[in-house]
Order: structure tokens, then sequence, then C-alpha cells
């Protein structure tokens, strides 16, 4: 990988997707393997804001990374299934016959996102790259495979130690094994180290470096301070629907049951089929069929 885009690489995991495309547009003198990865970058910030129109325009890109960049908004956005499945056949040709970090990346996560965990780790087995194998050890996290992510993430200690994504894992691994307070120093070291926009020395984070903050506050049993950053985090991305769940875990264990119902209600309206309100709706039935069985 050419160090011209660390930069680049850092920002874009912490979060920093405007900053990342500003950083992108604005490199120069890149070898051609260096120039289509920032291409990508481009492509995969442009996702993570939705500006759809960048992407649709990117459908043709000869850069495969944009391409596969712009397929993946097609499967998060259609609503039209046989559309949804075409795009998804696509994209893992694209990262079969390219080879391509992005392309493969995509595809991974695409395959987790449906639960096909074995097919999305082995697209991770496929690349040695640090991005990759941090991804590998949030999927081993995913799966309960805390022991196992413990070790992918000690294969990766010395090769890229000071890497933004080899210390978002390193957090995660934290947060899973105990070490809560630990995984929050990481995240508020990353948060000063990578402002959003640069001078900001009192930079509280990116959106997901907040809500890491939160979620590792939360595990110390910290309610009151991780509503704090997530109240930042809303702030931000007033529709965002991890922070919105977070912010439901955390009126649940402070017993503020309004501010509950509201969040609750925004996230039924912003993302209907969150994994969180399938598992709430299912238990609700199954009290509701055993009230009726025991009448």
């Amino acid at each position: 990988m050419d160090d011209d885009l660390q930069e680049i690489r850092d920002n874009f995991h912490v979060g920093n997707f405007q900053k990342v495309m500003g950083l992108c547009e604005s490199a120069s003198n890149l070898s051609d393997l260096a120039r289509s990865e920032c291409d990508a970058t481009f492509a995969r910030a442009c996702l993570c804001l939705q500006l759809i129109d960048k992407l649709k325009a990117m459908t043709s890109s000869e850069c495969p990374g944009q391409k596969a960049s712009a397929l993946t908004a097609i499967i998060s956005k259609t609503k039209n299934e046989t559309q949804k499945g075409q795009a998804k056949e696509r994209l893992v040709s694209l990262a079969k016959e390219t080879q391509d970090l992005t392309c493969n990346v995509l595809a991974a996560c695409m395959y987790a996102k449906d639960g096909s965990w074995q097919e999305a780790a082995t697209l991770t087995q496929a690349h040695p790259t640090i991005e990759m194998q941090a991804l590998r050890t949030f999927f081993l996290l995913s799966c309960n495979q805390v022991e196992q992510a413990e070790k992918a993430l000690q294969s990766l200690t010395g090769a890229a130690d000071d890497s933004a994504a080899f210390r978002l894992a390193q957090a995660a691994v934290h947060i899973a094994t105990g070490n809560a307070e630990e995984a929050y120093l990481i995240f508020c070291d990353l948060a000063t180290q990578f402002p959003a926009v640069d001078g900001e020395d009192n930079s509280a984070g990116s959106l997901l470096l907040l809500t890491g903050k939160a979620v590792a506050n939360m595990q110390r049993g910290m309610f009151a301070e991780a509503v704090e950053d997530l109240q930042r985090a809303i702030q931000l991305a007033p529709n965002d629907p991890d922070v919105l769940v977070n912010l439901c875990c955390c009126a649940t264990h402070l017993r503020k049951n309004d501010d509950f119902q509201t969040n609750l209600k925004k996230l039924e309206q912003v993302e209907p089929t969150h994994p969180y309100l399938v598992k709430t709706q299912a238990i609700s039935t199954a009290f509701q069929r055993f009230k009726a069985s025991a009448t």
C-alpha cells in the first residue's frame, strides 16, 4: 500500500467522510495503484454520506472500487428485490474478477449483513491488509468468537499498531473482553488525533467515535456520560439508527421512559426493520401468545 494514502485511510476509518473527500480530491502524483485506491475511498465516503447522485455516476466507472460502491448503494437503497439480487450478484462477481480490496471489503460486508458469515470470513482471508484483517476481527466478534478475534488482532500487532483500523479493532476487542476503559481511551485518542476539521483542538470526534465512546461508557455502567456523547452524535446525524438504539438502551437503564419512547418511535420511523425492533417485537408477540394461552 502506498503510504501517501495513510492519512486518507485513517480519516476514513474513524468516520471523517467529508474530510476524506477533500483529501482525495487534492491528492496528486499518485501511482496508478494508489490512484485507484484513492478513487475507491472517495466513493466509499460518498456511500457513507449517502451521496446517491455521485454514486449513480460511478456505475460505469473504470475504477472497480467505485463501481462496487455504486452497486452497494443499490443494494442498500432499492426496494426492488430483483434489482437488489442482481446488484449482489454483480458485486460478488466484481470482487472475484478483480480481487480489488474495496470490492472484496464491500462484498464481505454484504455477506455479513445477510448473515452469511462463512462467506464473509472467506473473503477476508484473501487479503492480508490491515483493513481486511481488522474487518475479520469485527466479524468474529459479531459471531461471539472472542478468542478467535483476539488471535486475529494479535496477528496484526507490530504491522501497523498506529493505524486507525488496527486501533478501532483493538477497542472493539477491549469492549468484548471487559476492558471498556481502555477502549474509551482509544476512542478519545483517535478523536484528538483525527479531528473532523483540521485545527479543532477540542474535537469530540466523528459520529463513529462518539458512538464508540458512548458504547464503552455503557459497558462501564456510566449511562449518563454515554448519553452526553450520544446527544452530540444525534446533532451530527439525527436519524442514525445506531445512535437511536443506544439512546434507547441508556434511557432504559436510567429509567427515563419518555426518552425511551421518543427514541424508539424515531427508530421505528427511520429503520423499521432494525434488528433491535425485530427482536423487541418478537418478545412482545411471545408474551402475548403466552398470556392468551394462560387465559
